[in-house]
């Protein structure tokens, strides 16, 4: 009888370290599950927050385009009343003018953006949407422009906010950008520019198409 108890003990200590091993296993699994568990609220909740911020902004760049359509066409419609326009020559300076004086207002208009409260919010929004696409795990340096500089950390913070996956450095060099965001790799293999120029190139189009029947 008292020869079984060594034997036992030796039994349970072969067992003991596997049980261990396996609690262990369990509990690594269930810590994993519960952070994609917070990683994927994360994310849903900064898709949604970013969908809200552009809309709002989709809103105010819309009302400042139309705006600077408008002023456009008024401007048009005195230089027409004063000008011989029917050379070609002349018809395409004058387009190319009204271009020129539509972009100049639309990209003041923009800029007058930091007058607003939630100009932070609407700096992290366009950051989220060009980081939209990177993985997790993704690091990512921010740069604004000199004139936003002090909203740097601000900024930042909101941006690992909703996306916690990320790993975001504001630098404190600026951009060579009027607002707006500029994001790139730590090693510069790629950069994803958000600034007002950006997004004034893309309205350029849409300007000439609403100048071009005044003339």
């Amino acid at each position: 009888m008292t020869d079984s108890l060594p034997d036992e003990s030796r039994k349970y200590e072969v067992q003991n370290p596997e049980k261990l091993t396996s609690l262990k296993n369990l509990l690594f699994k269930k810590a994993d599950d519960e952070r994609e568990a917070l990683l994927d609220s994360a994310r849903r909740e900064a898709a949604e927050w970013l969908s809200e911020q552009n809309e709002s902004l989709d809103r105010m760049v819309e009302q400042i385009h139309g705006d600077a359509v408008k002023r456009s066409e008024e401007i048009s419609k005195r230089q027409i009343s004063g000008a011989e326009m029917t050379r070609t020559k002349d018809r395409l300076r004058l387009q190319n003018s009204l271009l020129d004086e539509a972009i100049t207002l639309l990209q003041k208009e923009l800029t007058d953006l930091r007058n607003h409260e939630e100009y932070p919010d609407i700096l992290a929004g366009l950051a989220l949407d060009a980081a939209e696409k990177l993985p997790g795990g993704s690091a990512v340096n921010m740069q604004l422009s000199h004139e936003d500089l002090a909203h740097g950390e601000t900024v930042a913070g909101r941006i690992r906010e909703k996306r916690p996956d990320l790993t975001v450095t504001f630098l404190n060099d600026a951009a060579p950008i009027l607002g707006g965001v500029w994001l790139s790799a730590p090693d510069g293999s790629w950069r994803a520019p958000a600034d007002w120029r950006e997004i004034i190139s893309g309205l350029k189009d849409t300007l000439a198409e609403r100048i071009l029947p005044v003339l």
